[in-house]
């Protein structure tokens, strides 16, 4: 909850800036994001991540259900996110919105990151026919962005057994 909490302040604190880095931490755990700009009501961020040494030797599996918790739980953005491959050799779990967002132009999806190392980390990417993808902004509120910066948390500690 601290996390959280530190987090949505140092938001508050940002309110009217752009192309900016909110950093918060509690112990070991880093909470990262990078901002193309702060409203009153939402976000646009490029990445948010929460980076922790305490992850540095989890095994696959445990990365796995946590992928799977993790996917539960963040059911309030505009995609259902569901796990779609594993990397062993990388001990990283990649998650995306199932299905994706389509309009005119392409796809849009959110793609979580959960790796050993360790971090969790959200950022939505943009798929034009015949390019290859682009990382753009995602538009969260604050509450959202909150939730997010709580499940991260929630996940961490899972993996932990905590």
């Amino acid at each position: 909850m601290k996390l959280r909490n530190d987090f949505l302040q140092e938001l508050q604190a940002n309110l009217g800036q752009t192309n900016c880095k909110v950093v918060v931490a509690d112990g070991p755990r880093i909470l990262k994001c990078q901002i193309q700009q702060c409203d009153p009501l939402a976000v646009a961020i490029t990445q948010l991540a929460l980076e922790t040494s305490e992850l540095a030797s989890v095994d696959i599996a445990k990365l796995q259900s946590a992928s799977q918790s993790l996917c539960q739980r963040v059911n309030y953005l505009l995609e259902p996110i569901s796990p779609i491959e594993t990397d062993a050799d990388g001990c990283v779990v990649q998650m995306r919105s199932s299905p994706p967002q389509k309009n005119d132009t392409g796809r849009f999806y959110y793609e979580l990151l959960l790796r050993r190392g360790g971090s969790v980390s959200l950022c939505r990417y943009e798929k034009q026919a015949g390019t290859s993808r682009q990382r753009v902004p995602a538009t969260l509120t604050h509450e959202v962005l909150g939730r997010l910066a709580e499940d991260f948390n929630a996940t961490v500690a899972e993996i932990l057994g905590n």
